[in-house]
């Protein structure tokens, strides 16, 4: 079955308070998005205070629902799906939005920041191009725990080592941490890829792990780093959290022109 045929019935049928939805490997018919409310990386580590000073909590209502990175004091990166929820899909209104950054808790710490604009990439639809910017009522005040991120130019190489973070669930019905949390996973080819996705979405990139790691619930919009750069937004996981299938990050390099153009 091919998933761009039958990505709205997944979408409905894994909503919950804002949003759930699900992508599978052999059949793409059950990709998810990895949102929802106060939702650990699968076989994360305990990052440390300050280890990844890019990475913000984005909150609707004041509850977590996604990830995101700084890349200017007004601008932070994210997943579209993070902001566009409900059903019929809606855009949210950027004042019921705020991010929290400088903390590696997610309810505690930090700096907290109001939401005054969202720009979703014009072409995004189901899992294509699932990016957004975020521009902040105010600028961040920069310190040790609160850095931008560069944007890459270039995709990460096969076989490459990615960090990626977030404070989403340890499984799919796994609890929630306290703690962000970060895990490395390798990047495949799109070639490779393919052959394990059907249907695969463009301008995405696949992040390979072991059974029982991986990105979850939570972590969607959050960074995927390579070498000190940003290199993918989190977009969907496979046949659930920490499965064997790879997981699918919108490449940064891929829209790289256009978020410069617009974090102005």
């Amino acid at each position: 079955m091919n998933f761009r045929n039958n990505w709205k019935k997944y979408f409905i049928l894994c909503l919950w308070f804002f949003l759930h939805q699900d992508v599978t490997a052999e059949d793409f018919t059950t990709a998810e998005p990895v949102v929802g409310p106060q939702t650990r990386i699968v076989g994360g580590i305990n990052a440390g205070e300050g280890q990844f000073p890019h990475q913000i909590s984005l909150r609707l209502g004041g509850n977590h629902i996604c990830g995101g990175s700084i890349i200017s004091s007004r601008y932070v990166v994210t997943a579209a799906h993070c902001v566009i929820l409900g059903t019929p899909p809606k855009r949210v209104p950027a004042s019921s939005l705020t991010i929290r950054a400088g903390s590696r808790f997610i309810n505690t710490g930090g700096q907290i920041m109001g939401v005054s604009e969202i720009k979703v990439h014009p072409s995004y639809k189901n899992f294509e191009n699932d990016i957004a910017l975020l521009k902040l009522s105010n600028p961040l005040s920069f310190n040790a725990r609160i850095k931008p991120i560069a944007l890459a130019n270039n995709n990460p190489p096969a076989g490459s080592s990615i960090v990626i973070s977030g404070w989403g669930r340890s499984s799919t019905q796994g609890p929630v941490p306290q703690n962000l949390q970060y895990v490395t996973l390798k990047a495949i080819s799109r070639t490779d890829c393919k052959k394990r996705l059907f249907g695969l979405p463009k301008n995405v990139i696949c992040l390979a792990h072991p059974f029982g790691k991986g990105a979850c619930f939570g972590d969607s919009g959050g960074p995927a780093i390579y070498k000190n750069q940003l290199v993918g937004v989190c977009d969907f996981v496979v046949n659930g959290c920490g499965s064997s299938n790879p997981d699918g990050y919108a490449s940064v390099a891929n829209h790289v022109n256009w978020l410069r153009a617009n974090a102005k």
